[in-house]
């Protein structure tokens, strides 16, 4: 949805409400961010920030409003200077990102990021297709990366990339699932590992309806199932640990001439199982709705919008409330930053990297094909 489009009533409700939900800050840099995509800067060369200061290390690919109002919004307030380079084919809006986030340079030339060293890290939130190509190209060069999803979007892609990580050992690599990071769901996960035997889980989701001919349809990107859904099926990965199930089945359902309302159930060989529900049939005003209800041992647990959870194990009850909502996005980002910087650190292991992907991956094809789809890991 347009939101310049909107009535100056349904601007002042959404500001109003998202500073309610996300802060004042945050809620600012999402309205600058509406602006940024409309940004029109009349210069075809690189762009130089002259008032630039800093040490420039990181690089980001893809600049529009998840890198605006997210990536270089939390990198530069953890510290002004690190972003050299802000890459993207809408040459205005990497500009924007410059001049906003105290970026060195607007450029549209990937390679001068590769060649130059002072870059360590690469953040990549550009087309869904293009990810594994960037991640990978940076991986050769020795730089870090930090992936935004989906990591991959075919079998062929995740084969070159898990190739990448097993040639070139020393750049680390990250994802950008945040929600793994988010204070409540790492609470939820202290209190499910206490208890024993499978987990049985349900997400619900409400995403954003897009319209029919947005990008995110095209078949080189992937969907909804990839560009979306992938967020979900690592939450379950997450939350069965996936290094102790070795594979599971997936039986999917999708409803009839939609793009974007679909159900999965996966059941891990472990006896874990997952239900996952995605309905996009209009414009959620709160945002991306998350529902999720467990249950392991005694332990019931409902999360809610990573706002509020509710835990009950026995005849204890508690409950839990955020001031603002938080989906781990700054935690994320800054985990990627610090990790590739600190030399004893480790990125993602190359198991984790793969299983996530290859869940997915098949949770599409289930899909897509209408059939139950067999998954292994590693």
């Amino acid at each position: 949805m347009d939101y310049m489009q909107s009535s100056l009533k349904f601007k002042i409700k959404k500001v109003l409400r998202y500073r309610k939900m996300y802060g004042m800050r945050r809620t600012y840099m999402k309205v600058k961010s509406q602006i940024h995509m409309k940004s029109n800067y009349d210069h075809e060369a690189d762009w130089i920030n002259q008032k630039f200061k800093g040490e420039g290390k990181v690089a980001i690919i893809g600049c529009g409003n998840f890198s605006f109002s997210t990536i270089a919004f939390y990198l530069n307030q953890h510290k002004s200077g690190l972003i050299k380079y802000a890459m993207d084919k809408n040459h205005s809006r990497a500009i924007s990102l410059c001049e906003k986030h105290n970026g060195y340079c607007a450029t549209s030339d990937y390679q001068k990021i590769l060649d130059d060293p002072a870059v360590r890290v690469v953040y990549i939130a550009s087309n869904h297709a293009t990810h594994a190509e960037y991640a990978i190209e940076a991986i050769k060069k020795g730089k870090c990366v930090h992936i935004e999803k989906p990591i991959t979007v075919n079998y062929e892609q995740l084969d070159s990339l898990m190739q990448a990580m097993q040639e070139y050992p020393n750049s680390k690599v990250f994802l950008g699932f945040n929600r793994p990071k988010s204070k409540l769901f790492m609470k939820l996960v202290d209190y499910l590992e206490k208890e024993q035997g499978a987990v049985m889980m349900n997400w619900f989701i409400a995403g954003h309806e897009i319209e029919k001919d947005h990008w995110y349809f095209s078949p080189a990107e992937g969907g909804r199932i990839l560009g979306n859904l992938c967020h979900w099926t690592d939450l379950c990965l997450q939350l069965v640990k996936s290094r102790d199930v070795k594979s599971c089945q997936i039986s999917p359902a999708k409803s009839t001439g939609s793009q974007s309302d679909f159900a999965v159930n996966v059941t891990f060989s472990d006896d874990s199982v997952a239900g996952i529900t995605f309905s996009a049939k209009g414009h959620t005003f709160d945002g991306v709705r998350e529902y999720l209800n467990v249950h392991r041992g005694n332990l019931l647990g409902s999360l809610n919008d990573f706002h509020q959870l509710t835990i009950d194990v026995n005849d204890m009850k508690k409950k839990y409330k955020l001031r603002l909502r938080d989906h781990g996005h700054k935690a994320n980002i800054i985990n990627s930053l610090e990790k590739a910087l600190e030399p004893t650190a480790f990125g993602e292991s190359p198991e984790y990297v793969y299983n996530t992907n290859i869940l997915v991956l098949k949770i599409k094809e289930a899909i897509d094909s209408e059939k139950v789809v067999n998954c292994e890991f590693q």
